[in-house]
């Protein structure tokens, strides 16, 4: 049985055109048979039902009610209505409640639409006299209220038209500053007893704004603290009686700080997703940074003086996509005057033309460089998670592909072994290297070589390792593809709740030996945890080996050999006339080529695709095996080249820093790539064609 509506994600829309082995039932909403023909069906119930947004302008909110359907939606559920093949309709209705009872055709939307951005949008395009507009005018009478569209027309003819006053009437989200204290909190700030130095990346400029800055004392400046995700890394810092000021984040993040944290609601801000708000007197505008559940990119229009604007980009973690640049052009191209809906960022093409096109200046990119370096390539999550599926699937219904897969990747490691073996030493010595292979898989010698009698009533338990929150999507898949629930620790259930997700909670269950799927901590998906962790699971429960699975880029370095370690890699320079021809012709692989200037950049995420067969097991005994998968919800190297290299930008400054070399080499990309993009500007004026966003960003 699966879901069909518009706000669901694109790739579980996908799910219901897959083929299945059994009767498949789809439940969906208008857009079926509206917005999209589902090809081999066969049977149509239609209820009769459907629900509609309706405004009520006594209470100035939106509302989803239940109506009853048109005759001509009828009509489109009907089996001859752009069906593929012939089907069968059961109408839950009778024939005279469809005569008589139905409307003829559906309401029109704007007889149940808010008005007000539309009659704001004709006054400030200079319309005038509003109550002369019969056609908007009569239609008063369909909100069945004393308060009628008169009295919003006179509401309107009183709003002032100056810049100041404009931006912000026409915002549905305005946050004033809010007072300085919270009454019965510790003005102190965050609480810690020598608190770090504040570093500059934490400040935006131009604002009295901090990102992610919770571990560094009292910042008296500071009037809006700004939460990038729920990861510790981010929040650390933030306790429950320690901090006064006021939090703005997304509506998951805040329920995340509220409820596992327990900091005052009045002191967080939820802010809508990929809608531009005002934040004192700051327009902010938050997108997906898909990362984990809630992970936002924010992006700040600061005003100065003299009418210019200063503009932000800061990734927080992100996991860098084409989407990314178009909605930030779009956000940057629209005026401040007009608000940024949703529905303007869901439009592709209106964002990829803002994105060609646009190219509006951003005056500074705080950037993710938790993966700035060559060595590190990842495919993308939809392949990652589709491969992990699959493999579960096979695991749980072929006792024969796990040993088969094993042995498959005994025989690459042993020829990537050997390859870099001739490298590394001059006297190859296979046997010592045949005999530390055998060491690693020794325990599957006898892991499949006598199947128990009882070989029917083994169990095979799914673990999957996750952070505070993220991982959600791999093994939800699991668990979609076994057909079974998911069990994690009542603290980490607590904090999914947050997501408000009906489509996770459907897999969840308290039960931790019904459940085929188990979410764990990331810290004991290792050989010795997982071993004790089947010994208590055990216990009171039929499962007799655990497959796990450690989702995390860290793992991973070039191609997925585990353990494979690359010396650092500086950039090089490139030579004019190489340079000139990769200008010329705009081709991808030799610009990627042009920005790693490394040869081991394996750049997974622009075509390569991952399989079952690139899943090589990191250690194994006779009931343990575990999985490193390349699922990472950071940007890959390339990723991170394409994205600042495609964005207009004075600065890059980096958020997160490792050892000193790891800083240099970062630093030194992003030069790299500073000096690469004045190169190609300069040849502009030569002769040779503009490099636009969609050459560089596939």
């Amino acid at each position: 049985m699966l879901p069909i509506y518009s706000q669901l994600p694109a790739d579980l829309q996908a799910k219901i055109f897959e083929p299945a082995p059994t009767r498949k039932v789809v439940v969906a909403t208008n857009i079926a048979k509206t917005s999209l023909i589902v090809d081999g069906v066969k049977y149509v119930v239609d209820c009769g039902y459907y629900k509609l947004k309706v405004y009520n302008l006594r209470i100035g909110m939106d509302s989803l009610q239940i109506m009853p359907i048109s005759q001509a939606n009828a009509n489109q559920r009907d089996p001859s209505a752009g069906c593929t093949g012939p089907d069968i309709a059961y109408r839950l209705y009778t024939e005279r409640a469809y005569t008589h009872e139905m409307y003829p055709s559906p309401i029109p939307e704007i007889q149940h639409t808010n008005l007000s951005y539309v009659v704001m949008l004709l006054k400030f395009i200079g319309a005038e006299n509003f109550p002369n507009y019969q056609a908007v005018y009569y239609l008063s009478a369909v909100f069945r209220s004393s308060i009628t569209t008169e009295d919003l027309f006179a509401q309107v003819e009183q709003t002032p038209l100056d810049p100041e006053a404009t931006s912000t009437g026409a915002y549905q989200y305005v946050y004033p500053q809010p007072p300085t204290n919270v009454p019965g909190q510790n003005p102190a700030g965050p609480s810690r007893a020598l608190p770090k130095p504040l570093p500059d990346y934490k400040t935006m400029p131009g604002t009295t704004f901090t990102v992610d800055a919770f571990k560094y004392g009292s910042l008296d400046f500071c009037t809006a603290y700004f939460l990038t995700h729920f990861h510790s890394d981010h929040y650390g810092g933030l306790t429950k009686t320690g901090f006064s000021g006021h939090i703005y984040c997304s509506r998951i993040t805040a329920n995340c700080v509220t409820r596992k944290i327990g900091v005052s609601a009045k002191q967080v801000h939820p802010l809508p997703m990929n809608t531009r708000c005002i934040v004192q007197d700051v327009y902010v505008t938050l997108l997906d940074a898909e990362h984990c559940p809630g992970a936002a990119i924010i992006l700040f229009e600061v005003p100065v003086d003299g009418g210019k604007v200063v503009r932000i980009v800061h990734t927080g973690d992100f996991r860098a996509s084409r989407r990314h640049i178009d909605q930030i052009a779009c956000v940057f191209t629209t005026p401040l005057v007009s608000p940024v809906l949703p529905e303007m960022l869901s439009d592709k093409a209106r964002c990829r033309d803002a994105a060609d096109n646009g190219k509006p200046q951003i005056d500074y990119v705080y950037l993710d460089t938790t993966y700035l370096d060559p060595t590190y390539s990842f495919p993308c999550q939809r392949q990652v998670i589709a491969a992990v599926g699959e493999a579960c699937h096979k695991i749980q219904s072929c006792p024969e592909f796990l040993p088969s897969l094993i042995t498959q990747a005994r025989d690459s490691q042993r020829r990537h072994s050997q390859k870099h073996s001739v490298v590394d030493t001059p006297t190859p010595q296979p046997a010592r290297k045949s005999v530390q292979i055998t060491q690693w898989f020794k325990p599957l010698q006898q892991l499949f070589s006598a199947p128990p009698a009882s070989k029917n009533k083994r169990r095979t338990l799914f673990v999957v390792g996750t952070y505070t929150i993220g991982k959600e999507k791999l093994f939800v898949e699991i668990a979609r593809r076994l057909q079974a629930k998911i069990y994690m620790t009542p603290e980490k259930r607590k904090l999914l709740d947050c997501l408000e997700s009906p489509g996770l909670t459907e897999f969840l269950t308290d039960d931790m030996y019904e459940a085929q799927v188990h979410a764990v901590s990331m810290n004991v998906v290792n050989m010795r945890g997982m071993t004790e962790y089947l010994q208590a699971v055990r216990q009171k429960s039929t499962f007799t080996s655990i497959v796990a699975f450690s989702p995390t880029g860290w793992s991973h370095a070039g191609s997925y050999f585990p353990a494979v370690q690359a010396p650092l890699v500086q950039p090089q320079g490139i030579a004019a006339a190489e340079l000139d021809a990769i200008y010329a012709s705009g081709d991808i692989a030799g610009l990627v080529d042009a920005l790693a200037v490394s040869a081991r950049l394996n750049d997974d995420s622009s075509g390569r695709s991952f399989g079952i067969n690139r899943l090589k097991p990191r250690g194994s005994s006779n009931s343990v095996t575990i999985f490193p998968v390349p699922y990472s919800e950071h940007s890959s190297f390339a990723e991170l080249a394409r994205f600042v290299c495609s964005l207009n930008c004075k600065q890059v400054v980096p958020t997160v820093f490792s050892t000193p070399d790891k800083n240099r080499q970062a630093g030194g990309w992003l030069q790299h790539w500073n000096d690469l993009k004045q190169q190609f500007e300069e040849r502009a004026g030569k002769g040779f064609p503009a490099f636009g966003v969609i050459n560089l960003i596939s």
